[in-house]
């Protein structure tokens, strides 16, 4: 209510139309007193003039004239410009936890926006009860969407994570009062009702400054435990699945709450991680779907009938990775692939699963996404980048800028009308990599001059029109008075059948002896040999270009953008020298059998009851073959892919499955350890 109608209606068909139909919008009756000096006039009946006036906001969205008084108080009748993409607009009804104002969201049929400061997964379950009940009896179509936010920061350990986001979430919390109260509620003396009202009025003026501080940092503790997505994937997960089982349909992650926007973008592809497990891993158990509230990819594909599939070479393997994914996949028209490099083994594995066109993509952003397609046909040799699609050109140009002939190798640009403008607020880097196009005068349809894209990979044509994608250009080096290319070692270690990804870089651990090391992820169950592998390089290449040491790894250390990380790759020696860890052997059937799985899938000699699936280098993809074989040897099909990051080491595991019919349920002991958590901070509380 504190903006007119009119303005929210034209400024937000604006956006509208600039995003091609992908606006939403959440509305709230005010957060701040003070924020209502835009329209002080609508204070008292704040609550009842945002309802109106959604009311309104739709009308004008439509088309419809609605009368607003004029300055001599007559009324004009009233419709706004530009129209819209969408004939209907999304709103959110933005709640703190009340639970009438998500009955009222459901009635007049809007979307529900709400968040989990002071209040718990099962009250926002309650409450989502309510709202679908509301929104059915008013007979609106469908059930409504509830959609909550959360402060997020994905990390690599839950301990950096926390002294990460301490501070500017702890900042965060005192510059509100409400949020401070929501959290006091927790405190015996301002314990909640169920409408969310308290026993107590809280006064936090009258708090000292110590003991404000010591409210924020419990509130802190409070909200980090159970209300955010703070820590781990694994450890996120578990909250993601009691949101989706509570009736929660998506999560919007609030990343920019005072965390360093460098640090914030170094860690986002550990975000990317969670959302990859989400979607693949089950929120419930099977017996507790409720049809509609199943957000994995297997269930949303079969429920909209999905026909085209775009997705990483990476997503790809996760895909041939999950028995459900995997038969969700078979109907397609199309998958397309694209992103990174896609190896042939992958490739033909898809191929496998489904009927479609499988299509590899390649395209850097800089040409707007993809410039060439390829569709791979059964039994191919390679997996090539194909062929420019419809108004692009791509040219191989050796070191002088002449088109290299077919065969030879020479650095990738990219013509054409994808090529963008260039990058904002960079003209030195914009000069470097866009060139005047010496091949082409103009763009299609445009005087202005063409341009092509200098991609920095390395590419030839091959013999039949198709283009290779060999690797990078910052990737060829001269040792011993060679030139190199490390991507045309890396494109035929690539092709080896026990071969999964390869990377291939010069190292020089000691002055003066600079080598060659092939580091290598096996194929599934597979032990490439070093003389297989040599024996395999030597039939295409010269000796000088085969190297001396072959490293299987589990995974490639990676950079915060998900790319290879060269620079982390092990010194091979160090590897070979590493001592073996204290080795407890299993002590039962059960155990020896993950045992032996985890050194089938890890390929490790031995593993240890003691011992941590990831300690030993196990992460997210390797943790679904495990939960794969663990299934199918130990018939355990209530096993979840999240009990393996639950219970990481082989004995927690074994007691697990072996206790998971007597015992008391996971659930029931992490209640326990909350219960258990909370009273010792009302303790420190009220000894403050």
């Amino acid at each position: 209510p504190l903006h007119h109608p009119a303005r929210v209606a034209e400024e937000w068909s604006l956006v509208d139309n600039l995003s091609n139909g992908r606006v939403g919008i959440s509305v709230a009756s005010g957060w701040q007193p003070n924020d209502f000096v835009l329209r002080p006039e609508n204070f008292a009946t704040a609550k009842k003039d945002l309802y109106d006036q959604i009311e309104t906001v739709r009308s004008l969205w439509r088309g419809e004239a609605v009368p607003f008084a004029g300055p001599d108080g007559k009324p004009v009748e009233t419709r706004t410009l530009p129209r819209p993409i969408q004939p209907e607009l999304p709103i959110w009804v933005t709640s703190a936890g009340s639970p009438e104002t998500f009955a009222s969201a459901g009635r007049i049929g809007a979307n529900v926006l709400t968040h989990l400061l002071g209040q718990t997964v099962e009250e926002v379950a309650e409450r989502i009860a309510a709202y679908r009940a509301a929104w059915t009896e008013a007979g609106h179509p469908g059930r409504g969407q509830v959609s909550i936010m959360l402060h997020t920061f994905i990390g690599d350990d839950e301990a950096s994570v926390r002294e990460t986001v301490r501070r500017p979430m702890m900042n965060y919390l005192a510059s509100s009062v409400g949020l401070i109260k929501g959290f006091a509620g927790a405190w015996t003396a301002y314990k909640k009702r169920s409408d969310g009202t308290t026993d107590a009025q809280v006064d936090l003026s009258a708090l000292s400054d110590e003991d404000m501080e010591d409210l924020v940092a419990y509130s802190f503790e409070r909200y980090f435990d159970s209300s955010a997505l703070f820590g781990t994937p694994e450890h996120c997960l578990a909250l993601i699945q009691q949101l989706q089982a509570a009736g929660v349909d998506d999560i919007a992650c609030l990343i920019d709450f005072g965390v360093a926007s460098e640090t914030v973008l170094a860690h986002l592809p550990r975000l990317k991680e969670l959302k990859e497990m989400a979607q693949l891993a089950p929120s419930v158990a099977p017996d507790e779907v409720v049809a509609g509230e199943d957000y994995r990819l297997p269930a949303q594909m079969s429920r909209h009938g999905v026909t085209h599939l775009q997705c990483t070479p990476s997503m790809a393997r996760m895909i041939t990775l999950d028995p459900e994914a995997r038969g969700a996949v078979k109907d397609l028209e199309a998958f397309m692939i694209g992103g990174e490099a896609l190896p042939l083994s992958l490739a033909e594995e898809v191929a496998s699963l489904t009927s479609a066109r499988l299509l590899n993509m390649y395209g850097p952003t800089e040409t707007t996404i993809w410039s060439s397609t390829e569709t791979i046909a059964p039994g191919a040799d390679a997996v090539t980048i194909g062929r420019p699609i419809a108004n692009n050109q791509l040219y191989v140009l050796d070191a002088d800028g002449n088109p290299a002939p077919a065969g030879v190798a020479g650095e990738l640009y990219i013509g054409g009308d994808g090529v963008v403008r260039g990058y904002l607020g960079r003209p030195e880097l914009t000069a470097e990599r866009f060139l005047p196009d010496p091949f082409r005068d103009a763009c299609h349809g445009s005087d202005a001059p063409a341009r092509i894209y200098r991609t920095g990979d390395l590419a030839r044509w091959r013999e039949d029109g198709r283009m290779e994608f060999i690797g990078r250009v910052d990737h060829q080096v001269k040792m011993r008075g060679y030139r190199i290319e490390l991507g045309e070692i890396e494109a035929l270690l690539n092709a080896h059948a026990e071969v999964r990804e390869a990377v291939v870089i010069p190292r020089e651990d000691e002055e003066g002896d600079q080598r060659l090391v092939a580091y290598l992820i096996p194929q599934e169950g597979r032990e490439p040999g070093s003389q297989a592998l040599r024996d395999h390089l030597r039939e295409k290449l010269p000796d000088f270009m085969v190297p001396s040491h072959f490293v299987c790894l589990d995974e490639f250390p990676q950079t915060p953008n998900r790319k290879v990380d060269r620079k982390a790759l092990p010194d091979p020696a160090e590897l070979a020298a590493r001592a073996p860890a204290v080795h407890r052997k299993p002590e039962n059937e059960v155990e020896e059998t993950i045992a032996r799985i985890w050194q089938e899938v890890l390929r490790i000699p031995q593993v240890g009851r003691e011992d941590n699936f990831f300690d030993l280098g196990g992460h997210s993809l390797l943790a679904l073959k495990t939960h794969r074989q663990i299934v199918a040897e130990l018939d355990a099909s209530d096993l979840k892919i999240t009990d393996l990051f639950r219970f990481p080491t082989v004995r927690a595991l074994a007691g697990h499955l072996s206790d998971a019919d007597a015992g008391p349920s996971l659930q029931q002991s992490q209640d326990r350890a909350d219960a258990r958590r909370d009273a010792m901070a009302r303790r420190r509380a009220s000894r403050g």
